[in-house]
Parts: C-alpha cells; structure tokens; sequence
C-alpha cells in the first residue's frame, strides 16, 4: 500500500507540472509577438530561399541551395543563435527580440524587430524584420540593406 502511494503522489507531481507554452500559429497568418517569437524560434532551421530586388536593375533575384550549390542551417536556444553552411560552423550570435523604436528612437517604428549581437561583445550588430510561424521564419533584410534580400527558413522537425 505504501509503494502504491508513492507512485499515485509521483504521477500526481508529474501531471501538475506546467509544460512549456506551445503555439500554434499557422504560417497564412504568421506573428512577430515578442512572446509567441521566443518560444517559436528555438530548435534548428534550414534555408530555404532569399529573394532580394537588385537595386541596379530592378530585377528579382531568387537564391535557393540548389542555385548556390550550398546549405545554410541555423540553431536558436534561448539567447544564442548558431549558424552553419554545409553543416559547418559559421557565426553565433546572442540575440533577442525588441520593438524597433527602441534602436532608431523614431516613435513610429512600432514593428518588433529580431537583433542579431556579437557573441562576444554583446554590442548590436544588424537586426531584420521578421515574421514567425509553427514551422516557417522570414527574416525581411531588403528593407534595411541592398544587398540582402527576404530570407525563408524552414524549421526541422
């Protein structure tokens, strides 16, 4: 009697405690929530495709891994991101998610915006728009650069 108790209280612990917030956002209606984006973002993504306008010509450009011969993989934890090409370590940067106006002190820069730190000295060093679904992450750099474009990845299951 007393075994079985214990096991009772165990399942009872077990079955209280909260899991981790999981959303489901579907990518025809994809988020930039700073809240929903944290949790979203971790695990592991694959590129998918960059299209970009080139500013000389006016032309739309698409990259793909099969256009440029090369993979590009991408690992999110909790404040680091980590990326790879061709399975090989690239870049790690720290990162967070913070509203815009916060970095161009222009109050109607209301977007939330995803900062990319160096890793080792903290100090900002581009940060993108973004939208975030369950399994697809666009990272919007045409609108601050010319030569990056509307990167798409996709998460790994």
């Amino acid at each position: 009697m007393k075994h079985f108790l214990i096991i009772i209280i165990s399942l009872l612990i077990t079955a209280c405690k909260k899991d981790k917030s999981h959303y489901n956002i579907p990518c025809n209606n994809p988020t930039n929530d700073i809240r929903i984006s944290k949790d979203l973002i971790m695990g592991k993504w694959t590129w998918i495709s960059e299209l970009y306008r080139d500013q000389l010509t006016g032309q739309l450009i698409l990259k793909t891994p099969q256009s440029e011969g090369y993979t590009r993989q991408m690992f999110a934890s909790n404040s680091v991101l980590e990326y790879s090409k061709n399975y090989t370590f690239e870049q790690k940067y720290l990162y967070e998610f913070v509203i815009e106006k916060s970095i161009t002190n222009f109050p109607d820069d209301t977007t939330n915006v995803l900062v990319f730190k160096d890793y080792t000295t903290g100090q900002r060093s581009n940060y993108v728009h973004y939208k975030i679904c369950n399994d697809t992450l666009t990272l919007n750099f045409q609108i601050r650069s010319s030569f990056a474009g509307i990167e798409k990845w996709a998460k790994n299951k």
